[in-house]
């Protein structure tokens, strides 16, 4: 007696069965699923043009096939198994007792009649019927799972594969009636949802080649993930506000209008992504959030948000040629929610701003980055590669910034801050924290005292104009991208509190030729600086400090490493002349000190002490410094 699987069973075999064993018997390919006497129906071709398919009828479906001498029971049809074929348009073809589930993509993109389904068939992945041309699906009585639901649309009678309860669309066959006619067929372009019906499937809907309309009734109560993606709907009222909408449901359709109910409150991920026929968006009140990417990549041309909306998630309006944004009383606005909105200059809201997410505004061409006060986070890149960018005030409220806020942002030259901010303060045209991230700490300092109480270098403009980046004592983070891309660098400068430098805080800058870093423990650091700097620029440290410079991550990337007094005037090891270079003149002159000639230092930054570090200058110290003009080492 043949042996059926379960739900489970079939899903996990059907999804993960091995090529141990493939042949062809009769008009179909056959593989044996692993571990098993069962075998599934697979497409003879691989190619995109179809499975390899054609002209079946009924008969052809076996229930066994015997294979080197083994006997196989045939149980279901495999992925792709009929794709793109053209079947048999004028046959019902009927599924024998024994087969139990049909996988991912079978049917798409499949030109037949009607199909019939046995009593034991079990499983259908969400994905088999694709694009389909089928006329309709039966089911024969008794099928504990499945059940077909015969639904007239016009003039046309066709029937849905539906559960067992027929209160769910499973599955709609895509375009031809059940009645056949020699002169051609009729292809379905507009559907009422039936009134038993209160869920649409997964995919139910899925590439439907001629589909225009769709009628909703208020008792719908889900419309599953991908239903009416690429399909032609134009237009989508849905009157139930309860009603949940899934994921993708309908992206990449023609869909031109949209009619929530109030009430509605959120609408998923790529629920409307990419339908470039929406040019106008006015969601209800009583919405309260957008997903993911939900209208990503539409043509959207005027947007207005209810006063209810308080969160606006990762690019849900993201590639759009709206001009202008009222948020109204938006709370967050997620990463790249306005990305690549290459119209947007304005932006206003009610001031009930809080979180700016990154890249939330990347390449908009907004001249000032828009920051309420009550603002209390900004994420790096919030304003990434906005080139038109020409103001930047942090508000007094913010007391968050998670790195550089705007990367690229080649028109700003200074940063701003609000007179009376307690976390962020500017220096030199730079965006410093005053007390870490989110530390008490001052205001804007423009005195002699414009350093004091700076603790994190936050963020350097990108259309910086000076090529020495001084990094004040008291600073002991270099934040995530600071100063990235900043090309008119060409001199650092950094102090000896520093602890901490972040990924990418010197990215994209090829031009610094000399670094200076003070602190003697090195910094945490990976590779932040670009590999031209790494080979071409001369890092000064504590001379004490050298060897550990060389052995730090980061650091040991540096092929010029040499150490400095750290006095008030920095002092280069073997410097003997103070003319920055250690060379054989420097080696003549310590000569000449050891052999006690009268030599005058006037120089600043001339080392005359001992290289050997003994405190006695002597013929150690030539040897030394002999060794370090040949091999660049001590």
């Amino acid at each position: 007696m043949k042996r059926y699987f379960t739900f489970l069973t079939t899903c996990l075999l059907a999804l993960s069965a091995l090529a141990q064993t493939q042949f062809t018997s009769g008009k179909f390919k056959y593989e044996v699923i692993e571990g098993t006497n069962w075998v599934q129906i697979i497409p003879k071709s691989n190619s995109d043009n179809g499975a390899g398919y054609s002209n079946l009828v009924s008969a052809d479906f076996q229930t066994s096939v015997t294979y080197g001498g083994v006997t196989y029971d045939v149980v279901g049809i495999g992925a792709n198994a009929f794709y793109k074929c053209k079947l048999n348009e004028q046959a019902i073809l009927q599924l024998p007792e024994g087969y139990l589930f049909i996988d991912a993509g079978a049917f798409s993109y499949t030109e037949m009649g009607s199909l019939k389904l046995p009593t034991t068939m079990e499983m259908i992945h969400p994905r088999a019927f694709d694009n389909n041309k089928l006329a309709g699906v039966t089911v024969l009585a008794g099928n504990p799972y499945f059940a077909h639901l015969a639904s007239t649309q016009g003039t046309v009678t066709y029937t849905m594969l539906t559960n067992k309860e027929k209160t769910k669309i499973i599955f709609a066959p895509g375009a031809k009636p059940t009645q056949f006619s020699a002169g051609g067929t009729t292809y379905l372009t507009s559907i009422t949802i039936p009134e038993q019906i209160t869920e649409i499937g997964d995919y139910a809907f899925y590439g439907n080649p001629t589909l225009k309309t769709v009628n909703f009734h208020a008792g719908i109560t889900r419309i599953g993930m991908g239903a009416f993606y690429e399909t032609l709907l134009t237009r989508v009222s849905i009157p139930n506000p309860d009603c949940e909408i899934g994921n993708s449901c309908f992206s990449n359709s023609q869909v031109s209008s949209i009619s929530l109910p109030q009430g509605m409150k959120k609408l998923g991920r790529h629920v409307f992504f990419y339908c470039v026929n929406l040019t106008s968006l006015t969601l209800p009140e009583g919405m309260e959030e957008i997903g993911l990417m939900c209208f990503s990549s539409c043509n959207l041309s005027t947007v207005n948000l209810p006063s209810t909306m308080v969160k606006l998630d990762s690019c849900s309006l993201q590639d759009n040629p709206f001009s202008s944004i009222n948020l109204k009383n938006v709370k967050f606005v997620g990463r790249q929610a306005f990305s690549q909105c290459l119209n947007l200059t304005s932006v206003t809201s009610n001031g009930m701003l809080e979180e700016i997410d990154g890249a939330a505004f990347t390449r908009c061409p907004l001249t000032t980055a828009y920051l309420p006060e009550g603002l209390l986070t900004i994420n790096m890149n919030a304003y990434f590669r906005c080139a038109d960018m020409t103001s930047f005030t942090v508000p007094t409220t913010v007391t968050t910034i998670t790195g550089n806020p705007c990367v690229g942002a080649t028109s700003l030259r200074a940063f701003n801050v609000a007179e009376g901010s307690e976390y962020f303060a500017t220096y030199d045209g730079c965006l410093y924290a005053t007390g870490g991230f989110t530390v008490k700490g001052g205001p804007n300092r423009d005195g002699d005292d414009a350093s004091a109480g700076l603790t994190a270098l936050v963020g350097v403009p990108t259309g910086w104009q000076q090529s020495l980046l001084h990094v004040p004592e008291g600073v002991t983070v270099i934040a995530n991208q600071a100063a990235r891309e900043v090309t008119s660098i060409t001199e650092v400068e950094l102090p000896s509190t520093l602890v901490e430098i972040r990924p990418s805080a010197f990215s994209s800058i090829t031009g610094i030729t000399k670094v200076t870093c003070l602190a003697t423990t090195p910094p945490t650091s990976g590779e932040y600086f670009t590999n031209e700097v790494y080979q071409n620029a001369t890092l000064y440290v504590p001379m004490n400090s050298v060897e550990l410079y060389r052995a730090a991550a980061g650091w040991c990337n540096f092929q010029n490493i040499v150490g400095i007094d750290t006095g008030d005037e920095p002092v280069m090891r073997g410097d003997v002349d103070g003319n920055t270079l250690v060379d054989i003149n420097d080696v003549t002159l310590l000569i000449d000190v050891t052999l006690g000639m009268d030599v005058e230092f006037e120089a600043e930054g001339a080392d005359c002490e001992s290289e050997t570090g003994d405190g006695v200058i002597d013929i150690n110290d030539v040897t030394a410094l002999i060794q370090f003009v040949l091999s660049g080492t001590w």
